[in-house]
């Protein structure tokens, strides 16, 4: 009788560990990549000062991080990030607005899905600058071509992963749905959608990734005040280490939305049985 609570009690006490053991476990997740870019900025120093590179355009590292610790308190870099988030999440906005109602549409059908999933996997591997000077024509240089060209490089792995998740619904779960009288609209948000889910976030993760380099990108080719201009500007001036600081700030921008959305689809999809066994 009282061996349950004893085994509850030590259940109890074994989850500090087992929080402090997965702490561990993410930390050394983290110590291997963490590793190679120490050793990667060491040798970038290194081969810099020994002159293996040339310091007028490889400047050393140390340069490029007193340069980047600088540009962190001035505003031009600010108004940069700030113009390139702008674009990124009005951008993002529309994808999302287009890629996943279109996606399962395509994919609730077999014949629609047979004749369609073709010709978007060969849209998908055009290059978005190619659609740039008809952009242009359309849109001026300006905001609108920014987002134009974020919602033209970043739709397609967000729409073609809704078709997949669509068309790979169990048909047992559809069937079994219906044998039970369930509405259209029930059915799409307690079968379609939960099993689409994983697709989606997945398709909205890769999405955003290509989103953020054509909003960064697209400053850098036609102007503006994103980042790209930025590095535009410190590249006519001829500063070396203020372009690379610029590079990196847009590297920990990206690291941070890309962390960001694989947060968000661990959060949103806690339930599915790929993010517990992740967790495990």
């Amino acid at each position: 009788m009282r061996a349950e609570p004893r085994a509850a009690d030590d259940g109890r006490r074994g989850e500090p560990a087992r929080a402090r053991g997965r702490a561990l476990l993410d930390a050394l997740r983290w110590a291997e990549p963490g590793g190679v870019v120490v050793v990667a900025v060491l040798a970038w120093e290194i081969t810099s000062r020994a002159g293996l590179l040339p310091r007028r355009d490889f400047p050393p590292a140390t340069r490029i991080l007193s340069a980047f610790l600088t540009d962190i308190r001035q505003r031009e870099l600010w108004t940069g990030v700030g113009a390139s988030m702008r674009a990124w999440v009005l951008g993002m906005l529309v994808i999302i607005a287009i890629g996943v109602p279109v996606g399962m549409l395509l994919g609730s059908s077999s014949v629609s899905y047979k004749l369609t999933y073709l010709t978007l996997e060969f849209i998908r591997t055009l290059p978005g600058i190619a659609a740039l000077p008809i952009l242009m024509f359309a849109y001026g240089v300006g905001q609108p071509l920014v987002i134009s060209l974020v919602v033209l490089a970043g739709i397609w792995p967000l729409l073609i992963q809704s078709m997949y998740g669509m068309h790979d619904i169990d048909p047992v779960a559809v069937a079994t749905a219906k044998v039970y009288g369930v509405g259209r609209v029930r059915r799409f948000a307690l079968v379609d959608l939960p099993s689409c889910a994983p697709y989606i976030a997945t398709g909205l993760r890769v999405s955003g990734t290509f989103a953020l380099i054509f909003a960064i990108g697209a400053s850098l080719v036609v102007g503006g005040q994103g980042l790209g201009d930025a590095m535009a500007e410190a590249a006519r001036v001829g500063d070396r280490s203020l372009l690379f600081a610029r590079v990196l700030a847009c590297g920990l921008l990206g690291l941070g939305v890309a962390l960001t959305l694989l947060a968000l689809e661990r959060r949103a999809l806690r339930w599915h049985a790929s993010q517990r066994e992740a967790a495990r």
